[in-house]
């Protein structure tokens, strides 16, 4: 008799504890489509745009400065690479400035430049530096208006977002430097630097 109240109250125990455990086991919620995260943005391609702002330029004549403050519209195309969050790449700009100056202005620039920027999901934080060129146009005595193109370099950075997967927008400034040019006798060297602040969008293709 005791053997047999033995027998069942093992087979009784060998029965509950396995059903016991199955149910202490931990099962993973099913992740709910709201919950997922998406994949890092892409960054690498070709993009073209266009951009808009406020260039402050500086002209030297004669020995004296003179400042020529205007609205600036320009195009730009570049190409990114990208590893990991470093993003890098080159591009290059031309812009058109709405100086109007009675000694000097600078009417257009443009440059070509590499950029290297740390990509943070959709949003870009960048650098930039590299040529620049500038036509400017200079008011000699007794001459008249001669135009010249002077050479120098650009540098800034800026902050650029991936509004979708092809629209992005910008914000970026930068420095141009194009150091002294001789426009003649009459006049000698001048030398002429820029300051721009621009905003633009990029269709990345």
């Amino acid at each position: 008799m005791h053997i047999r109240l033995v027998a069942c109250a093992a087979l009784a125990l060998s029965v509950a504890i396995p059903a016991a455990a199955a149910d202490l086991t931990y099962e993973t919620p099913a992740a709910q489509p709201g919950w997922q995260v998406s994949s890092a943005y892409d960054w690498s391609g070709f993009y073209l745009g266009a951009q808009g702002g406020y260039s402050w330029s500086q002209t030297k004549i004669l020995g004296s400065d003179q400042d020529a403050n205007s609205g600036s519209a320009g195009l730009h195309a570049g190409y990114n690479f990208q590893s990991g969050n470093i993003v890098y790449g080159i591009e290059n700009d031309f812009n058109y400035n709405f100086e109007k100056n009675d000694d000097a202005d600078l009417e257009w620039d443009a440059s070509g430049r590499a950029r290297l920027g740390y990509a943070w999901g959709r949003t870009l934080f960048f650098a930039t530096a590299g040529a620049a060129a500038a036509g400017g146009k200079v008011d000699i005595p007794a001459v008249g208006k001669k135009d010249g193109i002077l050479i120098g370099w650009t540098a800034g950075g800026g902050i650029e977002h991936a509004v979708t997967d092809n629209i992005l927008v910008r914000g970026e400034y930068r420095h141009l430097d194009f150091g002294d040019k001789d426009f003649g006798s009459a006049i000698g060297d001048v030398g002429a630097s820029q300051d721009k602040l621009l905003f633009g969008t990029s269709y990345k293709f």
